[in-house]
């Protein structure tokens, strides 16, 4: 299925736009529930927060498990021989 029928299974919200000033961006994941743009049953994050300094850190920590286990696998080549 595509995610404009079923819904987007994750959804990162980052944005500076608050939900009382009434802008789109600062709509709560809920409203896109609610337009089918993520699903009942995903768990939605929105982030408050200049996307400039808050990307970096959310793409550097997505990452950094797969850093770390390829690090380990070197470690271990190095000390099988």
């Amino acid at each position: 299925t595509t995610i404009t029928i079923t819904g987007a299974d994750f959804s990162v919200f980052v944005n500076t736009g608050q939900e009382f000033d009434g802008s789109d961006s600062g709509a709560r994941p809920d409203e896109a529930i609610s337009w089918g743009k993520i699903r009942l049953d995903a768990k939605p994050v929105k982030v408050y927060g200049d996307a400039s300094l808050i990307w970096p850190l959310l793409v550097s920590q997505t990452f950094v498990k797969y850093i770390e286990q390829a690090s380990a696998n070197e470690e271990t080549k190095g000390t099988t021989k």
